[in-house]
């Protein structure tokens, strides 16, 4: 873009320097630089417009990208989403699991446990029947 401005102002400087050295009127001067000058800003302006076009189109591609990378995050974050529900529903399965086979572990604990004392009341009964039977005798 420097390089651009360097290269306008250079020609308008030479511009000038030529039509105010050049032997016409003052009039004839007056009229050559207004044709240079309207002629000059209509080349500057046309310039003007093509950077503001390039400068829209670069703001265009630039949002074009960011949603792009907007969408590809998204999408990235829904599938990391996705895959810490499903590993949690398994671990919650496994611990449900786990919790299960401990409560059944616990009744089967707590029912030989039982039996054991039942058992062994029932030795001890037998002995102390035996105990009295033959202290009878």
């Amino acid at each position: 873009m420097r390089s651009t401005r360097d290269f306008l102002t250079g020609i308008i400087t030479g511009v000038v320097i030529g039509l105010l050295t050049a032997p016409r009127s003052g009039k004839e001067t007056r009229e050559k630089l207004k044709e240079e000058a309207n002629k000059r800003s209509g080349d500057l302006k046309d310039q003007w417009e093509k950077g503001v076009a390039q400068a829209k189109e670069g703001y265009e591609q630039a949002k074009t990208q960011v949603n792009q990378y907007a969408d590809k995050a998204k999408e990235q974050a829904s599938q990391y989403a996705d895959k810490a529900k499903e590993q949690y529903g398994q671990l919650k399965d496994q611990a449900t699991t786990a919790y299960n086979n401990a409560v059944a572990q616990k009744d089967d604990a707590k029912s030989e446990y039982n039996a054991k004392v039942d058992e062994l009341a029932n030795d001890a009964k037998s002995g102390v029947d035996e105990s009295r039977d033959a202290l009878k005798a």
